[in-house]
């Protein structure tokens, strides 16, 4: 970006939202942060305070689908995350995986919040992009399940489901690991072949 353009940009930090919209803004940016949201209650409220005051919303986040192997073991584990961190109250996580939304239901959220779409595509990241790598290793690393114990043994699965749901879960992302290792046993070898999973990029316009 050239030094003119960069002199017309200007950053402001707020907590909460209203606390930086009290002027007009060309355009709000979204970026790889929708997860992080505790709902996605939370989430429609910010669409709707964003509304009156931007005139383009632009969102990054990940697609939840894949374009090869390699990504598989990131899609399932924040799948994984998410069913656990959906156990905890509201309030109480610091994972990066608290409400995963996919494009078609971030699309239908915004939608309500008087946002139209008006063009989106879905990119593959390159190698250096380790996002997939930190998710994965998470429910890869043994230790994750005691922590699910932690919360369950708190009366939160008194049938024993979620507990074998998060197993199961944990499961299936150390196998797709181990897949990409050599003969399908190398399981640090499959983590160094893990990449991140596909990124849809949207813009979206204020209904007037």
């Amino acid at each position: 970006m050239s030094k003119p353009q960069l002199q017309n940009l200007s950053f402001r930090l707020g907590c909460p939202l209203a606390d930086v919209l009290d002027v007009k803004y060309d355009v709000a940016v979204l970026l790889h942060c929708i997860y992080y949201f505790p709902s996605a209650n939370i989430l429609s409220q910010t669409l709707k305070d964003l509304h009156p005051q931007v005139d383009t919303l632009c969102i990054a986040e990940y697609a939840l689908q894949t374009s090869n192997p390699a990504q598989h073991p990131h899609l399932l584990a924040v799948l994984a995350e998410q069913a656990f961190e959906a156990l905890k109250p509201m309030g109480e996580s610091e994972s990066n995986v608290q409400t995963i939304l996919s494009p078609r239901a971030i699309i239908a959220l915004a939608d309500a919040c008087g946002w139209q779409l008006a063009h989106e595509k879905t990119i593959t990241p390159g190698e250096a992009l380790q996002d997939g790598n930190w998710e994965v290793g998470t429910v890869y690393n043994k230790g994750w399940m005691n922590d699910v114990d932690a919360v369950l043994d708190k009366g939160f699965d008194e049938s024993g489901r979620h507990r074998a749901h998060l197993s199961a879960a944990q499961d299936a992302v150390i196998s797709a690991v181990d897949r990409l290792g050599s003969g399908g046993t190398d399981g640090v070898k499959g983590m160094s072949r893990v990449r991140t999973m596909d990124v849809w990029c949207a813009v979206f316009k204020r209904k007037v």
